[in-house]
Order: C-alpha cells, then sequence, then structure tokens
C-alpha cells in the first residue's frame, strides 16, 4: 500500500466528519421551522380528518359531549346532489377566475417590461389590487355591479346597449361572471409580478437572434417567451387554483352563494354546513375532499415541474 493512499484515508474520514457534522447543523437549525409547519398544518388537518369521522355538531363541541365514531358524513356526502354541483360550480369559478387572470396578469407583464414614462407609476396602479383585502374589494365589486347605482349598468345605458338597468347579482349567470370577475382583479397582479421577473430573466440575445432570422413577434412570444415562462405559469397557476377554491370572502360577500345556489362553491358550501347549520362533521368531511383535491393539484403541479427540469 503506497504511502499517498495511507495519507488520504484521515484526510477522507475529517472531511466525512465534516459534513455529517454540517448536516446536523443543518437539521437542528431547520428544527424549529418543521415542528411549526407541523403544529401549523398537520394538526388542523388532523383534527378536521377527525371531526369528520364523527358526527358532531357545534354545539356538541361547545359543550363536550360525548361524540361517537362513524363514516356517516361520507356515506351522505356520496348521496347530497348541493355537494356535487357545488364541485361544479367550484369547477366554473376556478378555470373561469384563475383563466381570466392569467391572461391579464400576461398582458400586464408584457406591457410592463417595455421602457416608457411613469412606468413605475403604473407598475404601482397595476399591482395595487393585490393590496386591497378581499373583502374590501368584493365590496367595491359588489357596488360596481349594483342594479341601481351600479357603474357596469350607468355605462351601459350611456351607451344604449340596455334600456333598464339590470340587476347582475340577481341572474344566475351574470352572478357567476361577477363573482369571476371580481377574485381575477384582486389575483392577476400576482401573476404580473411572477410573470414580469421570467421575462426579464429571458436572455436578450434570443429575442436579437431571432428577429434577425425574420421571425416575426407572434413567432418569438411562441417560441421563445412562452417555454420560458412554462415553469413560472406552472407554479403562479397551481397556487392560485388553489387560493380560488378556498375562496369564501369574494362570493360571500358579493352573493352570499345566491343566486340560488348558482355560486356556491366547495369552500362557501363548507362554510355553510359549518357555520350556519352548524353540522360541523359533515362541513369537515367536505374539507377533506377539498383538501385530496388540493393534493391531486399539487401532485400534477409537481409531475409537470419535475419533467420539465429532468425531462
Amino acid at each position: 500500500m503506497s504511502l499517498t493512499a495511507l495519507s488520504l484515508r484521515p484526510f477522507r474520514s475529517r472531511r466525512g466528519g465534516l459534513e455529517a457534522s454540517k448536516a446536523r447543523l443543518l437539521a437542528l437549525c431547520a428544527l424549529p421551522a418543521a415542528v411549526t409547519v407541523l403544529t401549523l398544518v398537520a394538526w388542523p388537518i388532523w383534527l378536521t380528518l377527525n371531526l369528520s369521522l364523527h358526527r358532531v355538531r357545534l354545539f356538541d363541541i361547545l359543550r363536550d359531549r360525548p361524540i361517537a365514531f362513524t363514516t356517516a358524513n361520507y356515506e351522505r356526502l356520496l348521496g347530497d346532489v348541493r355537494f356535487w354541483e357545488s364541485l361544479a360550480t367550484t369547477a366554473i369559478f376556478v378555470v373561469g377566475s384563475v383563466g381570466l387572470a392569467i391572461l391579464v396578469g400576461l398582458a400586464s407583464a408584457l406591457l410592463l417590461e417595455r421602457r416608457f414614462p411613469y412606468r413605475g407609476a403604473v407598475r404601482l396602479a397595476v399591482i395595487l389590487p393585490w393590496a386591497v383585502p378581499a373583502t374590501i374589494g368584493s365590496l367595491v365589486w359588489m357596488f360596481l355591479a349594483d342594479g341601481h347605482l351600479g357603474l357596469f349598468n350607468h355605462i351601459l345605458l350611456s351607451l344604449g346597449l340596455i334600456t333598464e338597468p339590470i340587476a347582475f347579482l340577481v341572474h344566475n349567470e351574470f352572478a357567476m361572471v361577477m363573482v369571476i370577475l371580481a377574485h381575477a382583479w384582486h389575483s392577476y397582479p400576482f401573476f404580473t409580478v411572477m410573470l414580469l421577473a421570467a421575462l426579464q430573466a429571458i436572455p436578450a440575445e434570443l429575442h436579437e437572434a431571432a428577429r434577425v432570422d425574420g421571425a416575426t413577434t407572434l413567432r418569438r412570444f411562441w417560441h421563445i417567451t412562452l417555454p420560458a415562462l412554462r415553469n413560472t405559469l406552472v407554479i403562479s397557476g397551481f397556487l392560485s387554483v388553489l387560493a380560488a377554491i378556498r375562496d369564501v370572502e369574494t362570493i360571500l360577500v358579493m352573493t352570499g352563494g345566491g343566486p340560488g345556489r348558482a355560486t356556491e362553491t366547495l369552500a362557501v358550501r363548507i362554510w355553510s354546513e359549518s357555520f350556519r347549520f352548524y353540522d360541523v362533521g359533515f362541513g369537515a368531511a367536505q374539507g377533506c375532499v377539498a383538501f385530496l383535491l388540493s393534493l391531486l393539484l399539487m401532485c400534477f403541479a409537481l409531475r409537470r415541474l419535475m419533467r420539465s427540469f429532468w425531462g
């Protein structure tokens, strides 16, 4: 055995010991954050699952009554027509609001990437809806859609497009359109910020080379810009979908889930069962279904990202 090999062994062992010590230090530093996340996330999930497996009303919890274990909530869920209707309504609300927010966010990001006078002020104005609380923004949109004093009716009457005011929040079709517009208005600045950052990370040489080769603006957008934005769109789209699924404030403030059940999404249904009818167990069962849907969406988003990064 050579002298070099003998001399390398202590060095390698010391290096391995240092790496192990560094790993333990990093794990120790991450421990408080991990404990906090588990406490704030895992415990509510377990509590919701536990409530869903018991036929419990709110007053039973407040009076500390004994509660029997049962799967009746899930059996009732399968035959509940309102639950399936709320799922369909949720799909319409999520697809409409997130799709519109992506389009507006992408358009505003492309605009803000360019240089023009007062660009800073315009950026601030574009991002401002993101800073408005959802409840306040929903109140603003409720007044805009008002059947008597609303700005939408004033504009449509002035243009001669309608002959009498429309109570937008009373008609089934218009009510869904209004809550979709309100949620998209509140969430599109998130896409603007994310996509603007991704646009500024694209090397200018790519667009310059394509322009020299005779590529049109549309072709450069399709073959250079969109592929570069794909991962950002997946991540921000996934987060926005989750936000739309659990959005309660917008619908409760504007329509309360009505007219009828036209805007009753799954989140509104969970709130209604738990805090209006006090059926906490049944509301928790629907909450578990919403959690499973979110997990499936997360797995889909992670799979797309992994395929994009590693092929």
